[in-house]
């Protein structure tokens, strides 16, 4: 019988996670799975902002116009739709909203593969950095973004609430930029 210790558990875990999710465009019969699992994932949010986060307030109408433009993605676990964002391309910027993924799900990279799934897609769209809006009261937000290399480049309010821009770059600065900076 082989022991293994608990890190080496978790890192097979982790690999083993990794290697069911697949990511792809959400199909127009999945509008009501990706409303349930924004509505999921935001409810917690709600609670601890004062107005009704955007993603849920937004109407199955809505989403399904993002499904039919292409800008809805789902991430599938076996038969199972565990996880969803939008991405989109605004001139050279992508921009990343919506991701959300169910409880069950948490912990287990599938928000990561979205995101990194998105980036590497719209860095071949053409795009030179990617922003992402997040809720300046929700902490958890913005240390998963900080993480995953976001920076914070803005805030604003928006019906009361805080809202913070961060941003990836996707090119390495040209050496003339860099010397401006200096």
């Amino acid at each position: 019988m082989v022991h293994l210790s608990t890190s080496t558990l978790r890192v097979a875990f982790a690999i083993y996670n990794y290697a069911e999710v697949t990511i792809r465009r959400a199909e127009l019969s999945e509008v009501d799975i990706v409303k349930e699992i924004i509505t999921e994932a935001y409810e917690p949010i709600r609670q601890r902002i004062s107005s009704t986060p955007h993603a849920l307030r937004e109407g199955l109408d809505k989403i399904a116009r993002y499904i039919q433009m292409g800008n809805i993605y789902v991430a599938v676990v076996g038969n199972l739709v565990v996880g969803t964002m939008r991405a989109s391309l605004r001139g050279r910027t992508g921009v990343i909203a919506r991701v959300a993924v169910r409880n069950k799900y948490r912990g287990r990279r599938v928000g990561t593969m979205l995101v990194e799934y998105a980036e590497n897609m719209l860095q071949h769209m053409g795009a030179t950095c990617i922003e992402v809006e997040v809720y300046g009261a929700i902490e958890d937000q913005l240390k998963f973004y900080e993480k995953n290399n976001y920076v914070e480049v803005g805030r604003s309010m928006s019906e009361g609430e805080q809202i913070v821009v961060m941003r990836k770059n996707l090119c390495e600065p040209t050496a003339s930029e860099e010397s401006e900076e200096e």
